[in-house]
């Protein structure tokens, strides 16, 4: 695997290679990876992609200091992971190298995309997104980017940023990695105490719960509000959102339509780490 830490030795090798590798395909993380940042990388290489991966932690998406600086930092056994799992390429860049010696997003509004949940609870988070991702697809060049379900608003963020800005950009959606609990991998996991571990998982089953009741025709206000009662009860945890949505606008609804382009999404506080998760109708 070659790792690379400036844009231009990064361009210069996949200009040099692109003609005998065909497509490359991205995948951007901010490290600490675990098995569903892996299923990103599997899933460019299945598609024949020469496979970039970029482990950068972008400041400008972090609205709460403190997080930013707690989030966790694995990069040598990251790089043991990348290599045993084939990926080609890392780029490890610093925000010099992304944002020269003013690290500052740009202003973005993509209407309820950007604007509701996370991007209402967490200000400037988008812009920091959309920022960084345009800088890095700039100097990738990428031919099919791959990201994470688990995080379904971004998802829909950066979908919005392709059709408006990146049109040559395939985006591929992975299904969320769960552990055999069903609690959503994530690099925040690795924070929760044992008995906070055990109460996150009631994230998924107000999914789980919540998900089944709108599909029988029950309004999401009705099964949420048992949901909130029955799983979400309880003084280590601080729920934020539950909700059903429409993932092409990420606006809410009380009842999905015959399409079932609709998710329930979840934001919960347990003790001190934040977590998202979310179920399509579908899945």
């Amino acid at each position: 695997m070659f790792v690379f830490k400036s844009i231009k030795l990064l361009q210069d090798h996949l200009s040099e290679n692109r003609p005998k590798f065909g497509k490359v395909g991205f995948v951007p993380t901010m490290g600490a990876l675990h098995q569903g940042h892996l299923d990103l990388i599997s899933a460019s290489k299945a598609k024949g992609c020469y496979t970039v991966c970029t482990i950068y932690v972008n400041p400008t998406q972090f609205n709460n200091t403190e997080d930013f600086e707690k989030y966790p930092s694995t990069i040598e056994l990251d790089i043991v992971k990348l290599t045993q799992n084939k990926c080609d390429v890392l780029f490890l860049p610093s925000s010099t190298e992304m944002y020269g010696n003013h690290v500052v997003a740009d202003k973005y509004n993509f209407g309820a995309i950007t604007n509701s949940f996370e991007g209402a609870l967490r200000l400037g988070h988008f812009d920091g997104v959309i920022t960084i991702v345009s800088k890095l697809f700039d100097a990738v060049k990428p031919d099919e980017v791959f990201f994470g379900q688990k995080d379904l608003q971004q998802c829909m963020v950066v979908k919005h940023l392709i059709g408006n800005r990146f049109y040559n950009i395939k985006m591929n959606i992975v299904p969320t990695k769960r552990e055999s609990s069903g609690l959503a991998m994530s690099s925040r996991n690795v924070r929760l105490k044992d008995d906070e571990r055990a109460l996150a998982i009631r994230l998924y089953e107000a999914l789980v719960f919540v998900k089944h009741q709108v599909l029988m025709g029950v309004v999401a206000s009705e099964a949420i509000s048992i949901a909130k009662a029955q799983w979400l009860n309880h003084p280590k945890l601080t729920l934020e959102y539950l909700a059903l949505v429409d993932t092409n606008t990420m606006e809410q609804h009380e009842i999905a339509g015959p399409e079932l382009h609709y998710a329930v999404i979840i934001a919960c506080w347990c003790s001190n780490v934040r977590l998202i998760d979310n179920m399509l109708l579908t899945d």
